[in-house]
């Protein structure tokens, strides 16, 4: 009996040992939180009424850059809510046509519009490693900056001009908010643990004349942006 015992209180720290030694494995972190950087361009959609302006020319479209940051929620695998704020280029390109003298004139004009634009928006996922968004939520900007370049002709000294200017605000004229609605897709695939990269594509949808009403019978003029955007995400 004296032996039996002996040998169970030998055997009790080596057991104890042996389970001690057997790793830990703890759960999957779980990350709500992500804060991304995305970069693109994008191509404006100048939208006006041509109905009374036959001598003008508008390209519908003009390529510009666009890049900003983002912070979004998860809650849910397949739920997150975004904000961000977003530098993007509003392009546009006049071509006015006339005759004069019997001469047929064409003198393009192209404006360069800088905008900040802040997105409120909740998307949907589905996939585990690789995931497929959709997206759509409403967006609030500010125009910060035009530019024009182009030819316009002086009648006084019958020949053409260049110029090549930024152009001065008008409290009177111009109406420096935008807002709107955004939507898109995309697709992302984590490369490690806690980062993403991915790429989207996105409609922002003007909602705002970029002209106050200063005069009578003005076309309202409406900017509506289509972007090819890549992003890197950080879950915290």
């Amino acid at each position: 009996m004296q032996g039996i015992m002996c040998m169970l209180l030998l055997a009790a720290p080596t057991c104890l040992v042996a389970q001690t030694s057997e790793p830990v494995q703890t759960p999957p972190r779980t990350r709500h939180w992500n804060i991304g950087l995305t970069a693109g361009i994008d191509r404006n959609y100048h939208i006006v009424d041509m109905v009374y302006m036959t001598d003008m020319k508008f390209d519908k479209y003009r390529v510009g850059p666009v890049y900003g940051l983002h912070i979004g929620y998860a809650p849910l695998s397949w739920l997150s809510f975004n904000i961000g704020a977003v530098m993007i280029q509003k392009n546009y390109h006049m071509d006015h046509v006339f005759q004069y003298h019997s001469t047929r004139y064409s003198l393009p004009t192209t404006t360069t519009n800088d905008y900040i634009n802040v997105p409120v928006e909740m998307k949907l996922s589905v996939g585990r490693t690789v995931k497929v968004h959709a997206f759509g939520g409403v967006y609030g900007g500010y125009w910060l900056r035009s530019h024009r370049k182009g030819v316009t002709y002086s009648f006084s000294n019958d020949r053409e001009c260049h110029f090549d200017e930024d152009i001065e605000f008008s409290d009177k004229r111009d109406n420096r908010i935008d807002k709107g609605f955004t939507w898109g897709a995309g697709i992302s695939g984590k490369i490690i643990n806690c980062i993403e990269l991915g790429v989207e594509v996105r409609w922002y949808y003007g909602i705002e004349d970029i002209q106050k009403p200063y005069m009578r019978n003005l076309n309202p003029r409406y900017n509506t942006t289509f972007a090819i955007q890549a992003g890197l995400n950080y879950w915290l």
